[in-house]
């Protein structure tokens, strides 16, 4: 059912903590990466901010697909300093890439409209949605949850329906931690017709069978996609920790979520 390629990157900033990948999803292909703090200006302990998800910043980027992979098969970019074996180093002289910097794709305004229809140009990504927040939430024991949808007035040419990672490991810890969630993308119906269709994600892993499901896993937005148009295009992400209340009809397990905290980031670019 994947029509996207969604990577998610969960950085950590954690004082004097060796870095490693702690889980790969295979369908949508998620990541989570831990990396050392290096930039003695952030706040190590307690901050007093209140409890919360922050947005950082937000950009459609150009994409690394037509590059290749990684050789664990994420993305080229983006990718974090602080000694990770996909970008070790930067600069000239060469020196090893420190903690605190990124290597990622060029955000842009305008973008090709032929080139970022899925529909006519072979389901090829076009640019890469990338979404940076901060977790001040304290919050580890409800699931984190990301739902972007890009939209042209009253149509909706994608949307990821809601991705659930699972339990939010990150809450309540010092320092706080910095997110990145990213994903390949193009927009429009792919030649399909109806609810879920195209670039409007289906469900994956969800409903449960028997229990709640396991590892990530989506639930549909019911949305239709239209193919898009010329002219501007709204890209809305929502990062949230919500508390899931399962229900279990004849065996088959779905669920409602009561938001704790959450930020929304939009912005717009434009297709011509």
């Amino acid at each position: 059912m994947t029509k996207l390629r969604f990577c998610a990157v969960f950085v950590l900033i954690i004082a004097f903590c060796a870095f490693g990948q702690l889980a790969l999803a295979q369908n949508h292909h998620y990541q989570i990466k831990v990396i050392p703090r290096a930039n003695s200006n952030h706040a190590a302990g307690p901050s007093g901010i209140t409890a919360g998800l922050y947005g950082l910043t937000a950009a459609f980027t150009a994409t690394p697909v037509p590059y290749g992979f990684n050789s664990d098969g994420s993305d080229l970019w983006p990718c974090p300093g602080g000694g990770l074996t996909d970008c070790p180093t930067i600069g000239d002289p060469t020196i090893t890439f420190p903690a605190g910097g990124w290597a990622l794709g060029n955000p842009s305004y305008q973008w090709s409209l032929s080139g970022c229809d899925g529909t006519t140009n072979g389901n090829v990504p076009c640019g890469q949605t990338e979404t940076f927040y901060e977790d001040q939430s304290g919050d580890s024991t409800d699931d984190l949850t990301y739902l972007i949808e890009v939209t042209q007035g009253s149509k909706v040419i994608a949307d990821s329906g809601i991705v659930d990672f699972g339990t939010n490991p990150y809450g309540g810890l010092s320092p706080a931690a910095d997110v990145i969630i990213y994903g390949d993308q193009n927009f429009g119906t792919l030649g399909q017709t109806g609810k879920n269709n195209g670039n409007c994600e289906a469900n994956y892993n969800y409903p449960g069978e028997g229990a709640p499901p396991t590892g990530l896993f989506v639930v549909a937005a019911n949305k239709t996609c239209s193919d898009p148009v010329a002219g501007a295009a709204t890209l809305t992400a929502t990062t949230s920790v919500s508390h899931p209340v399962w229900t279990n009809k004849k065996g088959v397990y779905t669920v409602k979520y009561t938001v704790k905290y959450s930020v929304k980031q939009s912005w717009t670019i434009n297709l011509q």
